[in-house]
C-alpha cells in the first residue's frame, strides 16, 4: 500500500446532504446536521490536503464528485462533464460530503469502530444472524453483581439524525429496542447511583440482532439516604396542659 494518504483515501459513510445548504465559503463549510466541517479539496492543494489529513489524523468530511462508474473526483473533469450532458436522462453525478480514513479498508460503515467510556462497569456486544429479514435490533440484560437491575434508562441515539429513542429494563434487567434503521449509533446506559456506560459508533445493521451484557457499577460519589429522617425539635408538636382554677387555688405558696 502507498505511503501517500492521498492514495488510500476510502469513503467510509456516504451523505448526500447538499454543499449549498452549508453555511461557510468555497474550501470549507459547516454542516448543521451532523456539526462537522466539510472541506473542498478542490480548492486546496495537495500539500494543504496532506497536513489536512495529518491533523485530523484522516477522519474529515470533503466535497467530493462521484462519477457513474463510482469513481469519486475532487472536482468535475470537461470530458466527464461533456459525457454528462449527453446522458443526463439516465445518470447524475452527487456532490457528496465523506468520511475518510486513511487506513486500508472497505468504502462502508464497518471501518468505523465503537468507542467505548465504561467508567469502571462492563458492557459485553455479541451480534446474531436473525432468522429472516427484519430491521436492526438492539437487545440486552443489564444487572449489578448477579442481580438483575430494573428500571435503567437505555438511551439510542442515531449519529446522524440525532433521532433518540429510549428504553427502559424490566424487572429481568432485560430491554428491547426494535425497528431500526441501520447506521451508526450512541448507546447511554444509565441508572441513578450506578456509573454509565457510553458506546459511541456502535454500527447497527438490517438483519443482525445485537445482544448487550452490562454490568452496572455503583459509584461511590452518589449521595445515597437510606433510613428514617428525624424530625428537628423546633418542628414538634407544642403539647400543652389546662388545669382547672379550683386546683390551682389549692396549691401552696
Amino acid at each position: 500500500m502507498s505511503r501517500d494518504p492521498l492514495k488510500n483515501l476510502r469513503v467510509a459513510t456516504p451523505c448526500e446532504t447538499s454543499w449549498e445548504s452549508m453555511a461557510g465559503d468555497e474550501r470549507v463549510r459547516h454542516c448543521s446536521l451532523c456539526s462537522l466541517n466539510v472541506y473542498n479539496f478542490a480548492e486546496m492543494s495537495r500539500d494543504e490536503i496532506r497536513a489536512l489529513l495529518a491533523r485530523t489524523e484522516g477522519r474529515i468530511c470533503g466535497r467530493l464528485y462521484r462519477r457513474a462508474d463510482g469513481t469519486l473526483m475532487t472536482s468535475d473533469c470537461p470530458s466527464g462533464l461533456q459525457v454528462l450532458r449527453q446522458r443526463m436522462s439516465r445518470l447524475a453525478t452527487a456532490v457528496i460530503a465523506a468520511l475518510f480514513s486513511v487506513a486500508a479498508f472497505a468504502s462502508d460503515a464497518t471501518c468505523v469502530k465503537p468507542r467505548t467510556r465504561k467508567h469502571g462497569s462492563k458492557i459485553k456486544l455479541e451480534i446474531e444472524q436473525a432468522a429472516t429479514p427484519q430491521q436492526a435490533m438492539l437487545t440486552g440484560v443489564v444487572h449489578w453483581v448477579e442481580n438483575p437491575l430494573p428500571g435503567v434508562t437505555i438511551t439510542l441515539r442515531d449519529e446522524v439524525t440525532k433521532h433518540e429513542v429510549t428504553a427502559v429494563t424490566d424487572m429481568n434487567g432485560a430491554f428491547t429496542i426494535p425497528a431500526l434503521h441501520e447506521g451508526l449509533y450512541r448507546v447511554d446506559v444509565t441508572l441513578e447511583t450506578f456509573k454509565p456506560v457510553v458506546v459511541e459508533h456502535l454500527l447497527l445493521k438490517q438483519n443482525e440482532i445485537t445482544h448487550a451484557r452490562v454490568e452496572l457499577k455503583m459509584d461511590p460519589e452518589a449521595a445515597v439516604t437510606v433510613g428514617i429522617i428525624a424530625v428537628p425539635d423546633w418542628q414538634q408538636p407544642t403539647i400543652s396542659t389546662t388545669y382547672p382554677q379550683e386546683l390551682i387555688n389549692k396549691l401552696p405558696l
